[in-house]
Parts: structure tokens; C-alpha cells; sequence
């Protein structure tokens, strides 16, 4: 790819000035989350099997040891942790920017209890889609949502549909992952 075509796909993904302090800025938060989230998940991990935050083997898990469950803990502090860098290095100062952010915490703060409290004691799927419902409708009622796909303009119900797919489609697809230790944490899709 030449300089020039990454330049415009660069523009297109949204990024004015790949040189810029705000594209550094991206860099680096991302990678003092990744760096953070990593050397956190061992501890994370310790302290998990040393409380007994962990599924035991059984006849249908494919563990033979306990296997801890509370790693999403280590990924929601990355995520807060990028967060509250970002915020330091290049101040919001919009307030809907803020509000939008609060409500990504907000909502992912729920989904992360929400997981912990099913990891440990085990809640009917009707509840957790139930939550994983009002976090998505928490996002679109600040204005973070799906509204053009390939520059096209989406219909506003689809819009909401999409967003609310996204949301319960990413959590559950994580979720899922719980079958080897440490398979989440790794998952391109759970960086911060």
C-alpha cells in the first residue's frame, strides 16, 4: 500500500492527521491499556483462584483445574484506565462527548457486574439479555449508535436495531469464550 493510499484510508477511517497529537495521543492510550490490562490479568487471575472466583472441572468443561472467571474485571480497569488517560492527555470539552463516555462506562460497568454476578452464582439469560438490552438502549439514548454504514445513512430504527445487536452480539460472543483460561483476554475483540 503507498503512502498516499494509506493516507486516505487513514482519512476515511475518520483519522484528520495521522500525525498529529490527537492520532499519537490514540496510540498511546491504547497501548498503556493493552501494556495495563496484561500485566493486570495475572493478578487479576491469582487473586481469582485464591477466593475461589472460578468454575471447578466437571464432566462438561474441559478444565482440569479451576479455571478462574473474573478476568472481565482486568478488562473493564484497561478500558477505564484508557479512559482517564485520554481524558488527562486531550481534555473533553463537549459536554455530549462526556455524557457519551459516562454512559460507555455506565454501561459496560453493568455488563461487567452483570457477568461477574453470573460467572459466580449463575443468573437466568433472560436477565442478562434483559441488561445487555438497557446498556445498548442506554448508548442510543445519548446519541452513541449505529447511523451510516458505508456512508449511506441508515433508517433510524435499524440504526437502533444494529446498535442493539452490536452491544448484546459482542457480550455474548465473550461470554462464550470461557472454556480455556485466558482466551478472552487474548481476543482481538476485547482489547481496549
Amino acid at each position: 500500500m503507498a503512502p498516499s493510499e494509506l493516507l486516505e484510508f487513514l482519512h476515511r477511517l475518520g483519522v484528520a492527521n495521522p500525525y498529529g497529537r490527537g492520532w499519537l495521543t490514540v496510540l498511546l492510550v491504547f497501548f498503556l491499556a493493552l501494556l495495563f490490562t496484561w500485566r493486570f490479568l495475572p493478578h487479576v487471575r491469582r487473586f481469582a483462584l485464591k477466593v475461589g472466583w472460578a468454575d471447578q472441572p466437571n464432566e462438561r468443561r474441559l478444565n482440569r483445574e479451576p479455571l478462574p472467571n473474573a478476568g472481565g474485571l482486568a478488562l473493564y480497569a484497561g478500558v477505564v484506565l484508557a479512559l482517564v488517560v485520554a481524558a488527562f492527555l486531550r481534555p473533553i470539552l463537549v459536554e455530549s462527548v462526556l455524557i457519551q463516555v459516562l454512559a460507555i462506562l455506565l454501561g459496560g460497568a453493568w455488563l461487567v457486574l452483570v457477568g461477574f454476578i453470573d460467572d459466580q452464582f449463575g443468573l437466568p439469560p433472560l436477565f442478562r439479555l434483559f441488561v445487555q438490552t438497557l446498556s445498548a438502549l442506554l448508548l442510543v439514548a445519548v446519541g452513541v449508535r449505529f447511523e451510516a454504514a458505508f456512508g449511506t445513512p441508515l433508517d433510524p430504527l435499524l440504526g437502533l436495531f444494529l446498535t442493539w445487536l452490536w452491544v448484546v452480539g459482542i457480550t455474548n460472543a465473550l461470554n462464550l469464550m470461557d472454556g480455556l483460561d485466558g482466551l478472552a483476554g487474548g481476543s482481538p475483540t476485547s482489547a481496549p
